[in-house]
């Protein structure tokens, strides 16, 4: 069966999957606690609390978006109870990473033996990513895309920090980069709707009269509008990386 990651059931297997694989190769990180694990795949280093806590509440809240997105969809109840029936013992190991035990103790609440690959659990999620693919697929990023993506935010917060702009400005639009930037680097876990909500936001922000005049004093207001037009169109229609990159590409002055 073809694997989808457009929706929650498909991103929380391959993420067991990848906790799995990379416990294979190394028998002690099965013994690391699950959080710290998450955080080591995430690429994560720890010098940022809030990062660290936006990260690991994107993956144990995944489950319930499974049994949401499943809830919603056009199927019968006796479908949607199918598709759930192992889920609980994955939310049991979600509960396990929020008390910081095990990756093993996380593995063995759904897996026997913590074999997570041959899992019912594993195989449920396949199905249930399949149906969520066909019926309510989200605009997904690819990594490359994702990157280029993460570069622009970033450039726009060097240049917002550097600008002569009141405080109250300067401070909301960092505030709303920051988030911004959170919102990508979660996609993985996440999906592209806590993205999408962070653009929203800033947009708004961005259109206030005070702000507008604000960023066209010191020439950011063209920089950031083009790069919200850019992302919005993206998630919107869900570009593929040559529209993005022509896209940030024309924002960045290439």
């Amino acid at each position: 069966m073809v694997e989808y990651v457009d929706n929650p059931a498909g991103r929380l297997r391959t993420l067991l999957l990848d906790l799995h694989a990379r416990s294979n190769t190394d028998q002690m990180q099965k013994q690391k606690p699950a959080w710290e694990a998450i955080l080591e795949l995430a690429e994560v280093d720890g010098t940022s609390v809030a990062r660290e806590v936006a990260v690991v509440g994107a993956v144990v809240s995944l489950p319930a978006q499974v049994r949401e997105a499943v809830r919603a969809l056009p199927v019968d109840d006796e479908r949607q109870e199918q598709l759930l029936t192992h889920l609980d013992g994955v939310e049991r190991g979600m509960a396990a990473v929020l008390t910081r035990q095990s990756l093993w103790t996380v593995f063995t609440a759904f897996a026997t033996g913590g074999v997570v690959p041959q899992s019912a659990a594993i195989s449920s999620l396949s199905f249930c990513s399949y149906e969520l693919h066909r019926h309510a697929p989200e605009p997904v990023i690819s990594d490359e895309d994702l990157e280029r993506v993460i570069d622009l935010i970033n450039e726009l917060i060097v240049e917002v920090a550097a600008a002569t702009l009141p405080d109250q400005v300067k401070r909301a639009m960092l505030n709303h980069l920051f988030a911004l930037l959170h919102a990508a680097h979660n996609v993985r876990f996440a999906g592209t709707q806590p993205l999408d909500d962070a653009l929203f936001a800033l947009m708004g922000a961005t259109g206030r009269v005070n702000a507008q005049e604000d960023l066209e004093r010191v020439g950011l207001w063209q920089r950031i509008k083009d790069a919200v037009q850019t992302l919005d169109t993206m998630l919107s229609a869900g570009q593929g990386a040559a529209q993005l990159g022509q896209g940030i590409a024309g924002f960045l002055g290439g």
